[in-house]
């Protein structure tokens, strides 16, 4: 086996299943309730998780898709081929893209685990170039309660990402067998040939991009969302009027001062504020890197940002959503609300209100040492004042004792006589 036969078999192994990035997690942020959407949609939670952001074992994963599409904060990220997999029916020549489950007995373009297992930005890019029939035939009898409702939560991002209209004319449900049958363009023998060499030049292309050192840094990222934004681009450079997407981004009210709390807590980059030469600052959003998790409407504790809100793009590059004059602190020159009447920050306050104290209790301890000292000295000086009285009357004491004892002494000497 050559170098380059091992390495690209190497690479392909190590991404045939999803990848987990830990620190994108909704557990691991501020929130109420844990999220356990993508071991609860598995079919082998136990057997691959053994909690929500931790894998357990790869071995049992059959790269389906579903936790993909379950997990809404990014922690997942679809494996290469899943993404090549998933997409690859867009560039396809029949103008029309058949999605069913396993358990259909329909002839479909794609077969998954689950029609859930796709994620609604795949659908919603293959959308943007085929009409896409989706066979709902066995859902009815499934008794898989969470992926029928995780289908349903799907198709109702759909709805608000293309509006019903536009919903209704790119998508097909098929509740009964003969709905939207299947059918294929017969190709001639130079067509069928050209499309086997140009499958074999993608798939190439794609393993050279899975390939560590020769991938581009552009596409070391590359997700159903970024192939949406690149879609949704190229469609609006060659309309005219551009159609309007739904989205949802974070809602930024008036107590919104700037403070970046939420622009660290996105882990995706999806949030940035940018200084303007006038003074202001602009809260800039990059809907195509936003999976609206929430995470930074958990994060905010300030009031600024008011849960999702739902937005009409023409395409999901950057785009400001709030601007606002940052008020700094006086003290360390962090943003503050422009409530706060004594212009610096809580931290600020907090650190001066300590300083201050401590200098009430050094003040105090010298007070109290100074008092100790007077005290101490008032006592040395009552000591020596006491013992100089008291050395005073002693030597009175002595003075006053001899000359009492000398007129004493001819009394004893006539008494001998």
């Amino acid at each position: 086996m050559s170098f380059f036969t091992r390495y690209a078999m190497d690479a392909l192994m190590k991404t045939t299943h999803p990848e987990i990035n830990r620190r994108q997690c909704w557990n691991l942020h501020p929130h109420r309730t844990p999220c356990t959407a993508c071991k609860d949609i598995c079919p082998f939670g136990d057997a691959i998780f053994t909690r929500p952001n931790l894998v357990k074992d790869w071995d049992p994963c059959t790269d389906c898709g579903l936790c993909v599409s379950a997990c809404r904060s990014g922690c997942i990220a679809p494996s290469p081929e899943q993404v090549q997999r998933d997409t690859a029916p867009a560039d396809s020549d029949n103008d029309t893209v058949w999605i069913g489950c396993e358990k259909s007995t329909r002839k479909n373009t794609l077969v998954r685990a689950c029609v859930s297992a796709l994620s609604w930005e795949a659908l919603a890019y293959l959308a943007l170039n085929k009409k896409v029939v989706l066979d709902l035939t066995p859902c009815g009898e499934c008794e898989n309660d969470v992926c029928a409702e995780h289908l349903r939560n799907e198709l109702t991002r759909l709805v608000e990402f293309f509006g019903q209209p536009l919903f209704e004319a790119r998508f097909t449900l098929a509740y009964e067998q003969d709905a939207a049958p299947f059918h294929s363009k017969e190709y001639s023998r130079r067509e069928m040939m050209e499309q086997v060499t140009a499958g074999s030049k993608a798939g190439t292309k794609q393993l050279l991009r899975m390939l560590p050192g020769l991938r581009d840094d552009d596409q070391s990222a590359v997700d159903f969302r970024l192939l949406l934004h690149q879609r949704t681009k190229q469609l609006k450079a060659a309309s005219e009027t551009p159609l309007k997407y739904g989205y949802h981004l974070p809602n930024f009210t008036q107590k919104c001062f700037a403070c970046g709390r939420c622009e660290k807590a996105c882990r995706a980059g999806a949030i940035r504020f940018e200084d303007l030469p006038d003074g202001q600052t602009r809260a800039v959003i990059t809907p195509w890197k936003c999976s609206e998790c929430g995470v930074c409407v958990a994060t905010c504790s300030n009031g600024g940002l008011d849960g999702l809100k739902l937005r009409q793009l023409t395409t999901l590059g950057p785009v400001s959503v709030y601007k606002c004059t940052k008020s700094l602190c006086k003290e360390c020159g962090k943003p503050i609300a422009p409530t706060c009447k004594d212009g610096i920050c809580s931290v600020c306050r907090i650190k001066i209100r300590t300083k201050k104290r401590q200098e009430e209790a050094v003040a105090k301890a010298k007070e109290r040492q100074a008092e100790r000292e007077a005290k101490r000295a008032a006592e040395e000086a009552a000591k020596a004042l006491a013992a100089e009285v008291q050395a005073e009357s002693a030597a009175a004491a002595a003075e006053t004792a001899p000359a009492a004892a000398v007129p004493e002494a001819p009394a004893a000497e006539t008494e001998m006589n």
